[in-house]
């Protein structure tokens, strides 16, 4: 099939790759005859031989010990095939699930065919997963004529229903983007149960088991599971994958020691890994779990996906009464986010990414990781002392000014920043110096709003946008996701609203849609 194909078409491929899957009659089956598969599969970190194929097994998803309700470990076999029926088998191999790893299984693939796809499945005592379908990249130097991306991000379950998902499914794209808040640690406590759509009945995720049911319940989620069964992803995180507003090995609470929270951290890492379909990854002794990376899509695109939280300086103005959570602040009471030491990246991080930059030939040169980077001046004039948000670039001003420094000079094709976090949608243009709005424009940035995450306050943001021109849009008030169709001499985005994030029917619609034209800066209203 050609990956260019029409949706219409796109859409006939995959009718049926989550319908209810068959019980084989061979094998023994055990866990007490629980279907092993409830948690559905996924493929990710797509390249132009192969792709990372992912399952997780479990007879009881939420278990308290966090193993799905399983112990022993299971082998596990697996398909690859060049066609929907199976009828093609060009790949196969088995593997064991373990109680180490939650029983997830992660195979990466290779020696396939680029720039095509392929269907993969599971079996494990006598059970058959559902069938998902994956796509290997254009080779590195081929010529594409189209990428088409979903872009997703902050996915609370509490919020509401993540029918978001669903349609991104029916969009049928090549690759979606995770950018962070995948899950949520925290539950709403009683004063906000008025705004509880869905309820998680877990406690705060603190530990590994914690962690790993909160994934575990977000894949039980149909429009989830099927949106993974449609393409590969590629993932980063962001804060709520261990703790809101956590910066590097410092928690947002006062008082909570750096070696300490490093325990809770290394669970939320471990459980990340467990549930996504990413290359093999583990923590270090220092327990560190490196998870940039970068993903080539023939001439036509590169991804540079970045760690926005691990390497992190600590949030700045952190020693008051705030701790390490994000605050507004003016330099005048906040003297260290100036600090020409602080990094946002880490800097062995920053110089991947510039060594990187430096050696890209792509047409489009995307950056995808969680925070807003253009930036945001809290203040209604030009005269008034403006203020800042810490948690996002804008608390780490001068490692924003190392990348748009490296940008301008390095001259990468077409840079286009890809966003998540603020539940709302942004268009920005990346200014060489985020002080000076009439500075060179290094870089187009969209920001995605949240798949069920409640936005910060419309009016008041909008209050501070006449002293931010670089910000060409702003809207808070909707929840959805970004779709882009990535040619050679233009990339337009949609901005996909839903309906209603309460409604488990919600339905889709158009916002905005941007273009990008290649080799000019800044996005242009369709």
């Amino acid at each position: 099939m050609n990956i260019g194909a029409s949706r219409l078409d796109r859409r006939a491929v995959l009718t049926g790759l989550v319908a209810a899957p068959a019980v084989l009659s061979f094998g023994p089956a055990q866990a007490g005859g629980a279907y092993l598969f409830p948690l559905g599969v996924a493929s990710g970190d797509p390249a132009s031989d192969g792709f990372v194929i992912w399952t997780r097994l479990a007879a009881r998803p939420l278990a308290p010990d966090g193993l799905g309700g399983l112990s022993q470990p299971i082998p596990v076999r697996w398909e690859v095939a060049a066609d929907e029926g199976f009828g093609r088998i060009v790949a196969s191999g088995q593997t064991v699930a373990t109680a180490d790893s939650a029983h997830s299984v992660h195979v990466e693939v290779v020696g396939l065919r680029s720039h095509r796809p392929y269907w993969y499945r599971f079996t494990a005592q006598g059970q058959q997963s559902p069938a998902g379908r994956a796509l290997t990249t254009p080779a590195p130097n081929a010529a594409v004529d189209r990428l088409r991306l979903a872009v997703a991000s902050c996915s609370h379950w509490e919020r509401g229903y993540f029918s978001a998902y669903g349609h991104m499914a029916d969009e049928a794209p090549d690759l979606t983007l995770f950018l962070g808040d995948y899950i949520y640690e925290y539950s709403l406590g009683p004063d906000r149960a008025a705004q509880v759509v869905r309820p998680y009945n877990l406690e705060e995720a603190t530990t590994l088991a914690g962690y790993r049911n909160r994934y575990a319940l977000h894949r039980t989620d149909a429009n989830l599971q099927r949106l993974h069964a449609v393409a590969p992803c590629i993932a980063v995180w962001d804060d709520h994958e261990v703790q809101d507003d956590y910066s590097g090995i410092w928690s947002k609470v006062r008082g909570v020691a750096p070696n300490d929270f490093l325990q809770r951290r290394a669970a939320g890492y471990q459980a990340f890994y467990e549930a996504m379909p990413i290359r093999r990854t583990r923590l270090d002794a220092a327990l560190r779990m490196p998870i940039y990376r970068r993903v080539r899509y023939g001439e036509l695109a590169e991804f540079f996906m970045l760690d926005g939280r691990q390497y992190r300086s600590k949030q700045p103005c952190s020693d008051g009464e705030n701790g390490g959570k994000g605050q507004v602040v003016a330099d005048a009471s906040c003297w260290d986010r100036l600090d020409p030491s602080r990094t946002f990246l880490g800097f062995e991080q920053e110089r991947w990414l510039y060594d990187g930059l430096a050696r890209a030939d792509a047409r489009w040169t995307i950056l995808g990781q969680d925070l807003v980077m253009a930036g945001l001046r809290l203040s209604r004039t030009p005269q008034e002392e403006p203020r800042y948000w810490t948690d996002t670039w804008d608390g780490f001003p001068a490692a924003r000014d190392r990348l748009t420094q490296a940008l301008s000079t390095l001259k990468p094709s077409n840079p286009v920043v890809l966003s998540g976090d603020y539940h709302s949608f942004w268009t920005n243009d990346v200014k060489l110096d985020s002080r000076d709005p009439a500075s060179p424009t290094v870089a187009t940035e969209f920001v995605g709003t949240s798949i069920t995450s409640t936005g910060p306050a419309y009016e008041g943001l909008m209050a501070v946008m006449p002293n931010n021109p670089q910000v060409k849009f702003f809207e808070s008030r909707q929840r959805g996701y970004m779709f882009m169709d990535v040619r050679a001499d233009r990339m337009e985005t949609r901005y996909q609203v839903i309906s209603d994030v309460r409604d488990p029917q919600a339905t889709v619609s158009t916002l905005k849609a941007w273009t990008v034209e290649s080799g000019r800066p800044g996005a242009v209203a369709i």
